[in-house]
C-alpha cells in the first residue's frame, strides 16, 4: 500500500497475484492477499472477474464527490458513483467485504456529517471501514484530529451498524509513521511539488 496504483497494470498485477497464489510459487491464500487501489472503476470490475478471489481496500477518504476530490484527484476521472458501482459489482462477485480505508484530516473529513455520509456509503456495499488519523507532515496543510473526535467519528460508524476500526499508529509524533519518513526524504530531495 501507498506505493504506486496496482490496478494502473492490471496485466502485471494478475502475473504477481497468480505467482503469490500458485503452489509452486509462494503458495499464499486468496484470503491472505488485498489489492488496495485509489478506486480505478473499471479494473475494479475486471478484478472481480479475476480467477483468484483477492480481497479488496479502496482508499476513499471521502464519502462525498467534493471532499473526495480534495483528497483523491483520482474521483474527477471515477466520481463516487462509477465508483460504487464497480465495487456493487465486485461485492456481487465475490464473498468477502470490500475495506474502504478512510484517513481523518481535521477540517476536512472528520464532521458528522462526513462520517454519516461513510455511513451510507459503507452500508451500500456492505463494507468495513479502517478509519485512519492523519500523520502531520512538515510541508502540508493538513492535521491529525484530536482524539475525541476520532472516537466521536468511529461512534458514529458504530452506533449504525458499521464494522469499524480506528487505527492507533505509533511513531507520529516523532515523524516516524505511515508516509512521513518517504514524503520527509522527497522534500528533502526537492521532488515533491505543493
Amino acid at each position: 500500500m501507498g506505493m504506486g496504483e496496482p490496478l494502473a497494470n492490471f496485466t502485471r498485477l494478475t502475473k504477481a497475484l497468480r505467482i503469490l497464489n500458485a503452489h509452486w510459487g509462494l503458495n499464499i491464500g486468496a484470503r491472505h492477499m488485498t489489492v488496495s487501489t485509489s478506486g480505478l472503476a473499471p479494473q475494479i470490475r475486471k478484478l472481480a472477474d479475476f480467477e483468484i478471489p483477492v480481497r479488496l481496500a479502496i482508499s476513499l477518504h471521502g464519502a462525498t464527490d467534493e471532499v473526495r476530490e480534495r483528497i483523491m484527484p483520482v474521483n474527477r476521472k471515477y466520481p463516487l458513483a462509477e465508483l460504487f458501482g464497480a465495487l456493487e459489482y465486485f461485492g456481487s462477485r465475490r464473498k468477502q467485504k470490500v475495506t474502504l480505508e478512510y484517513i481523518l484530516i481535521e477540517g476536512v473529513n472528520d464532521a458528522p456529517e462526513h462520517a454519516a455520509a461513510l455511513v451510507r456509503r459503507a452500508r451500500a456495499v456492505g463494507a468495513k471501514v479502517n478509519l485512519i488519523p492523519y500523520n502531520t507532515v512538515e510541508g502540508l496543510p493538513w492535521v491529525r484530529p484530536t482524539e475525541a473526535v476520532q472516537e466521536a467519528f468511529l461512534g458514529v460508524l458504530a452506533r449504525a451498524g458499521v464494522p469499524a476500526t480506528l487505527r492507533r499508529e505509533k511513531g507520529h509524533d516523532i515523524d516516524a509513521a505511515c508516509g512521513q519518513l518517504r514524503l520527509q526524504q522527497e522534500v528533502a530531495e526537492g521532488t515533491v511539488v505543493m
